[in-house]
């Protein structure tokens, strides 16, 4: 086994640790107090932290397969672990790529890439693995990882006070290892179920494998406090929980693969579980691990009340000030970088200022007041010579002007103003009102009327948010 380096990226809620070799998370921690949340490793219960499994999960038959009338040794997990990775990094970034060796040709004679890439964002880790084979012919490989935690987290805490929570009920067998390290037949274990409290005495016989769960999430939590480590693996079709009796750590293992099973061959094709790449094939899948802190939390909430979304608000009320040409000019290029579809930018505008031409557009809708007070009115319409029909017939442009106005609004917010969106469209006498007033004839079609300036007075924002009406599927 060889040393190797170790590489380090932070942000304002979170530090983290990569070493080369194996390209292993070896701490993941508050920048705030320190707190750890990756297990350090312990000779007395278990020396690593979260290993990469690669190209194997778990022991294949007897640590070894045939191919091509050869055959191999496959240490247990793989050989990944053990190896150094080249690493490049960036500010918020940690990528590790490993390619074969005279080494890796003894356990696995397949040409790959293997690149592993870290990402801080936030609160948030965000690991995506690629395979890549490179090879002539297909190629067998499982992928996974075995992310040890510290539990528990904080002093005045107990391992009891812990529990994982699912996002989904839950009915699966476990399927438990033998004495020869295989995967034996499965036994009954979860029944409706989405919690499962944590116990000294739970890994007494090993890990609790899983095949095919509905969830894609798991929490890490605990009854004293707020603090959360949740996993996000959607995709990945195997996962674990392991630990070692009264050991301070759990692990949660999302892999692609697991141990072989005592009827198991030594085809490594056959085996169960197993991802099989063509020539020249690539494939990848990611998971998530996001922290959850009293700090993280208070952080979150900081950034959120300063962001430009959080500060918009719509206002009907303005000072008499000049919004410049400069500012307007500023607004539409946001505008501009608004979604459309097939990139058909339908969108033209038309931009007022006069006072007496806003008081006449005042009086276009009984809603438009606010337009006569307002420095600037913004007028997005639709080019009848951009639109495109889709191959089904169909015409997306009032979803593209929609989302042209919110960014226009957004982007006002971001210039130091405020706004309201004074709807036009689909109302067909205040639509032919305006199209009169802009001379437009049938070329453009108004959409709506964005009355933008200086706010009078304050207004606090009331929060809308209603948990009520989201449904994950």
């Amino acid at each position: 086994m060889r040393d190797g380096a170790e590489y380090t990226v932070s942000n304002d809620y979170l530090s983290l640790t990569v070493a080369s070799r194996g390209a292993e998370v070896v701490s993941l921690q508050s920048p705030v107090d320190g707190t750890e949340f990756i297990w350090q490793g312990d000779p007395r219960y278990w020396e690593d932290h979260s290993p990469l499994l690669f190209p194997a999960v778990g022991d294949w038959k007897d640590n070894r397969y045939i191919y091509k009338g050869r055959e191999y040794e496959m240490p247990l997990h793989g050989f990944a672990r053990n190896l150094i990775f080249d690493v490049r990094q960036n500010e918020n970034q940690i990528i590790c790529t490993l390619t074969p060796g005279e080494e890796t040709k003894n356990y696995y004679p397949f040409d790959f890439q293997l690149t592993i890439v870290y990402t801080l964002d936030k609160n948030v880790l965000l690991t995506e693995q690629y395979v890549h084979n490179r090879s002539d012919g297909p190629m067998p490989y499982s992928i996974g990882e075995h992310i040890g935690f510290r539990v528990p987290l904080l002093p005045g805490e107990r391992y009891e006070d812990y529990y994982i929570e699912f996002d989904k009920p839950e009915t699966a067998p476990r399927y438990p290892l033998t004495d020869g390290r295989e995967i034996g037949p499965p036994v009954p274990c979860l029944k409706e179920t989405r919690r499962i409290d944590l116990a000294r005495d739970m890994f007494e016989g090993g890990a609790w494998n899983f095949e095919g769960l509905a969830s894609e999430r798991a929490v890490l939590g605990n009854t004293r406090n707020s603090c959360r480590i949740i996993l996000d693996f959607p995709g990945f079709s195997h996962f674990s929980l392991w630990s070692r009796p009264e050991a301070p750590y759990l692990c949660m293992e999302p892999c692609n693969g697991m141990a072989a099973g005592t009827d198991e061959g030594f085809d490594p094709f056959q085996k169960r579980g197993i991802r099989i790449l063509e020539a020249g094939q690539r494939d990848s899948i990611s998971y998530s691990v996001t922290v959850q802190t009293a700090s993280t939390d208070r952080k979150l909430a900081e950034a959120y009340q300063q962001s430009v979304i959080e500060k918009r608000i719509s206002v009907r009320k303005f000072r008499n000030r000049v919004v410049t040409r400069e500012k307007i000019l500023r607004i539409l290029r946001y505008a501009m970088t608004s979604p459309t579809a097939a990139n058909n930018r339908e969108w033209e505008f038309f931009v007022v200022t006069d006072p007496r031409e806003r008081e006449k557009i005042s009086k276009m809708s009984p809603y438009a007041g606010p337009a006569r007070e307002a420095g600037v009115l913004i007028i997005p319409c639709m080019n009848c010579e951009k639109v495109r029909l889709d191959k089904q017939g169909n015409s997306w442009w009032v979803e593209d002007l929609a989302a042209c106005s919110q960014t226009v609004l957004l982007g006002a917010k971001e210039e130091g103003l405020d706004g309201v969106w004074l709807g036009f469209y689909p109302d067909e006498e205040r639509v032919g009102a305006l199209a009169e007033y802009l001379q437009c004839g049938s070329r453009y079609v108004p959409f709506s009327v964005l009355a933008l300036g200086y706010a009078e007075g304050e207004r606090k924002r009331k929060d809308r948010f209603d948990p009520d009406s989201i449904h994950f599927m």
